[in-house]
């Protein structure tokens, strides 16, 4: 049986959240136990194009070495400037368990990555035009060599019409595909009826809780006092914000809110997230790898829709909760927090290892256990 030597993945980079260094990190730690070498190739929407915009090219390489200049903050390192130091170093350090390659400087240089004998796109939203998703690093129109799409995301129920002809001939081109959400699948056999498309879970989902544990960090000043944590990604209303307060102090429960700008530990990196969702009495969220850890963790949860600006990524939450039966979870103006703190997960993790089975049998077909 021949080994497959190098395996590159594709997936978000420069997108400063939790959620997407979690799955960065999963879907490599899943592919290495086949014993391949895996690299995670640096995604830069203005340059993984074949029509980049020179100006905007020269502008972020302007911008980056003046950083590494000024900042000390290296070219593929990957954070935020608005964010505080204190932030930027912690997600600094848990990059240091991705093993990225080096920067490629325009659309051409990407032919210097035949050197895989394989590509993996996802997980995340990497098809979700909004982030720059479905470039032509995305779909991988660069390559021949072997392409399959590990839980992709489209992250929208929709995508415009402008990408559908570029989107369906470069799909059909792919060895294997597998998605994150029953709308991605509809999407894509919507432009090739005869495509073979899986629904798989998130490869966060994957990884056990001892796995998550190897890089699971206690925040500094945590006090281990209980808590209920709370990590909105859309806005949520003062109404519901009150509902949260007057349940907490109820139960002499502290609430931590990370988006919250005056929060202890609203400069905390992924690896302070898996501890504190770990180590939660309660979740409220309206993020999909939030809920997804307090799946992992055996955490009582709820899930809120997505209100504001992205209030059109609510798909991805919906076929989680379906999936794992969990659908009684979701938010609504009745509900009792007091009788969401009580849940049975053993019907959940019996779907899960049948899922973790699923996947398994997807990646064997196309990784080869050696």
């Amino acid at each position: 049986m021949n080994k497959m030597n190098k395996v590159g993945i594709i997936s978000l980079y420069g997108n400063n959240n939790y959620g997407n260094k979690l799955q960065n990190y999963a879907i490599q730690e899943t592919i290495k136990k086949y014993g391949y070498k895996v690299e995670n190739i640096i995604n830069t929407p203005c340059l993984n194009n074949k029509e980049n915009n020179k100006k905007e090219v020269i502008k972020y390489f302007t911008k980056a070495y003046l950083k590494k200049i000024f900042c000390g903050i290296e070219i593929h390192s990957c954070v935020d400037k608005n964010d505080s130091k204190e932030k930027q170093n912690a997600y600094l350090e848990f990059n240091k368990y991705i093993n990225n390659s080096k920067h490629f400087f325009s659309f051409n240089d990407l032919s210097k990555y035949d050197e895989y004998d394989a590509f993996f796109v996802g997980s995340d939203q990497v098809w979700n035009p909004i982030y720059g998703g479905l470039s032509d690093l995305d779909l991988l129109t660069f390559t021949n060599k072997k392409k399959i799409a590990v839980s992709a995301s489209f992250g929208i129920d929709k995508i415009p019409k402008n990408y559908v002809e570029k989107a369906k001939k470069y799909l059909n081109k792919f060895d294997g595909i597998s998605v994150r959400e029953n709308k991605g699948k509809e999407i894509i056999q919507s432009m090739l009826p005869n495509k073979e498309v899986e629904v798989l879970v998130d490869p966060t989902m994957l990884l056990s809780n001892d796995e998550w544990n190897v890089v699971a960090k206690k925040p500094k000043n945590y006090c281990g006092k209980e808590y209920i944590l709370c990590y909105f990604l859309g806005e949520i209303s003062s109404n519901k914000n009150e509902k949260i307060k007057d349940f907490a102090k109820k139960r002499n429960l502290e609430v931590i809110n990370l988006l919250d700008p005056m929060c202890k530990y609203k400069d905390i990196g992924p690896s302070e997230f898996i501890y504190l969702e770990s180590h939660a009495s309660l979740i409220l969220t309206d993020s999909f790898h939030s809920s997804v850890f307090a799946i992992l963790y055996n955490v009582p949860f709820v899930v809120y829709d997505r209100e504001g600006k992205h209030n059109n990524m609510n798909s991805r939450i919906v076929t989680l909760l379906e999936k794992f039966e969990l659908s009684e979870r979701k938010y609504n103006e009745e509900i009792d927090f007091g009788e969401m703190m009580n849940i049975n997960y053993q019907n959940s993790y019996n779907i899960l290892e049948k899922e973790r089975i699923r996947y398994k049998h997807f990646l064997d077909k196309f990784l080869r256990v050696i």
